[in-house]
């Protein structure tokens, strides 16, 4: 018996299309908005720049703590 949780890929009807792509453009949005350039934003999360890189590429499949620097980096001061 496979107890291993299904991929978001597996699910051909996922409501946001590409999760990743969806992601990606709304941390881009968010930090263009904010007037933040992307080495900016990696020193507000203290992420290394290859991964806000990443993530804006949609080629990352972020952890839940990384999403919660993110967003804690993306909050207006």
């Amino acid at each position: 018996m496979d107890l291993a949780r299904p991929l978001i890929e597996d699910f051909p009807a996922h409501p946001d299309g590409d999760p990743a792509a969806a992601l990606a453009r709304a941390v881009r949005a968010r930090r263009t908005a904010l007037g933040l350039a992307l080495p900016d934003l990696a020193a507000r999360s203290g992420l290394p720049e290859a991964d806000v890189r990443a993530v804006e590429a949609g080629l990352a499949t972020p952890t839940l703590p990384l999403l919660t620097v993110l967003s804690r980096a993306l909050r207006k001061e």
